[in-house]
């Protein structure tokens, strides 16, 4: 079997109101998995301007990508996939948040520190959104991240 050793790198948005967290669901056969909004950096483009662009694509709205939130890899263990992830702190500039076209988008949604918890998130990243949100003192570098079903 022959695996591609292509790097991909994913950029997220850490989007706070209320005390609440913006999540996105994307739905995969049958399962609903929650993660930050955010996608693939395409090669020529900045970390902002693909963070901005996914969030067009994805909630139809404009962001302002502010400072470093965190890193982490998602490192599959059969060795199949490898993404480093880059969060940054953002905050909502214009538009109404509605899901984008794309197949796999879901739904969207705020939660509270305690909500965060119960969420099914891929990457499992609920303790570090939690600390995030709780104001604690967090590492920036998390290390590797990967939940396997």
């Amino acid at each position: 079997m022959f695996f591609s050793k292509d790097l991909r790198v994913r950029v997220g948005g850490i989007i706070i109101e209320n005390n609440r967290l913006l999540l996105i669901a994307h739905k995969k056969d049958h399962d609903i998995y929650w993660l930050v909004p955010g996608g693939g950096v395409e090669f020529g483009e900045s970390l902002d301007e693909a963070l901005r662009r996914e969030f067009i694509e994805e909630l139809n709205i404009r962001i302002q990508t502010h400072s470093l939130a965190m890193v982490f890899d998602s490192i599959e263990p059969s060795g199949k996939r490898h993404i480093v992830n880059i969060c940054f702190y953002c905050s909502c500039e214009s538009g109404n948040i509605q899901i984008g076209e794309e197949k796999r988008l879901h739904d969207y949604a705020f939660y509270s520190l305690e909500e965060l918890k119960h969420v099914p998130m891929y990457p499992p990243i609920n303790r570090d959104l939690q600390a995030i949100l709780n104001k604690d003192k967090h590492e920036i570098y998390l290390g590797k991240k990967w939940l396997e079903k």
